[in-house]
Formats: C-alpha cells, sequence, structure tokens
C-alpha cells in the first residue's frame, strides 16, 4: 500500500518531472498545488525551514516482512526524512525480531505494536495484508524536498531486491 503526495507549484520543472516520474511508474498520487493551498503552503514552509521548495513529496506505505535490504533500500535513502514508523509485530517472530533489531542497529526511530496485544493494530495488519496477520508490518511515512528521479524510486522502494 502506497499513498503518495505532492506539493507543487504549475510553473516548477522539477514538479513537472517529479509527477511524469510517477504517471510513467503508475503511481497514484495526490497533486497539491501550494499557491492555490495556504495551509499546504504553510506546511511545506514549516517543512523546508521557511521556504516554499517543491516539489516536496510525501509517501505513506505500508511494508510486509521486508528483508534488511529492503529496509536499507527505503530507510536510508539520502535526502528522505523519516516522519513516522509504526512497526507491528508479535513476540514470536524471528523477522519481527529482525526487523526490530536492524532499525536499533540503525538508529531507525520507530514505534513497535504487539498484535496480539493490540486488537485494533491486528485488524489493521488483516487489513493490509488480505485477512493474514503478517508480521513485521510496517507502517511508514516518508518525506522528500526536490529529489532526483533515482532518490524517488529509492524512496518508494521500487526495484528492491528480494
Amino acid at each position: 500500500h502506497r499513498w503518495v503526495t505532492v506539493y507543487t507549484t504549475h510553473w516548477c520543472y522539477l514538479s513537472r518531472r517529479t509527477k511524469a516520474l510517477l504517471d510513467t511508474l503508475g503511481i497514484p498520487y495526490e497533486d497539491v498545488n501550494i499557491e492555490q493551498d495556504p495551509e499546504a503552503a504553510q506546511r511545506v514552509e514549516a517543512w523546508n525551514g521557511g521556504f516554499r521548495s517543491v516539489p516536496t513529496v510525501v509517501a505513506r506505505m505500508v511494508i510486509t516482512e521486508p528483508t534488511t535490504s529492503e529496509l536499507a533500500t527505503v530507510l536510508q535513502t539520502p535526502s528522505a526524512l523519516l516522519d513516522a514508523l509504526c512497526v507491528n509485530v508479535t513476540q514470536w517472530c524471528a523477522l519481527s525480531r529482525r526487523t526490530l533489531a536492524w532499525l536499533r542497529e540503525n538508529g531507525v526511530p520507530h514505534v513497535s505494536v504487539d498484535i496480539e496485544q493490540d486488537p485494533e493494530a491486528a485488524r489493521r495488519v488483516s487489513e493490509w495484508n488480505r485477512g493474514y496477520q503478517s508480521v513485521p508490518t510496517l507502517d511508514l511515512t516518508l518525506r522528500i524536498t526536490e529529489p532526483t528521479s533515482d532518490e524517488l524510486v529509492r524512496m518508494l522502494g521500487l526495484g528492491m531486491p528480494r
């Protein structure tokens, strides 16, 4: 699952390039023109030290049972900032323990939720995974400003090694 919002202006060639890449990749996104949405402009300014830097891309993604190389690809993308990371786990799952250990070893801030202790988290994980309570399931939000094509592809987890 991937939800992408691109904060843009109509005149910015980098905004047009980013949207064209997402279109080419078949990634649906919400286009928010900060010249027409004052609240969105304020968010972009807050994120970018007072500047209305565009495009600013915010991606919320759900990733299930990632390998450590997949984690590295997405979470260690140059210029991408991690806004939130919730790791849904069970205590008995070796993949959950490996994922949590990798996050700790790499200094990645996160919140861990045991789906056997949290029925709402278990419901969300089942919904995201077509009825299965697959763990670990990561719910993360990343943000990047003026990304290169390679950075955007990497941050979105496209072409990740398996």
